[in-house]
């Protein structure tokens, strides 16, 4: 498996490469709001653009990662708390039950 992996990532890398190389001749400019950038090959204005794009998906899945720990470590502590309630019903003492039924049944006689 780790072979085609490998595989993969070559030619990902032949792809970026040959993108580069195709595009290198283009020229473009950027231009945002009132500010412009000097001109610049199109292959670099594109890998800036997936750069800041992938910027951006890094923060929100790090804000997402944070929200599903904060909510599991909740939820940790809700189970905590449940399983200590359901070990003391367990250690009720049964006898003591019988008796206060045994004593119910003496007083409705």
């Amino acid at each position: 498996m780790w072979i085609l992996k490998w595989i993969f990532w070559v030619f990902m890398l032949l792809f970026i490469i040959y993108f580069g190389a195709e595009n290198s001749t283009q020229m473009v400019y950027v231009k945002f709001v009132k500010w412009r950038s000097p001109v610049i090959p199109l292959w670099i204005v594109m890998y800036l653009s997936f750069g800041a794009g992938m910027l951006v998906w890094l923060f929100g899945s790090i804000f997402k990662v944070l929200q599903l720990k904060n909510e599991m470590r909740k939820l940790n502590k809700d189970n905590t708390v449940l399983k200590k309630e359901l070990d003391n019903l367990r250690n009720i003492s049964i006898e003591d039950e019988e008796e206060d039924i045994g004593e119910l049944e003496e007083d409705k006689s």
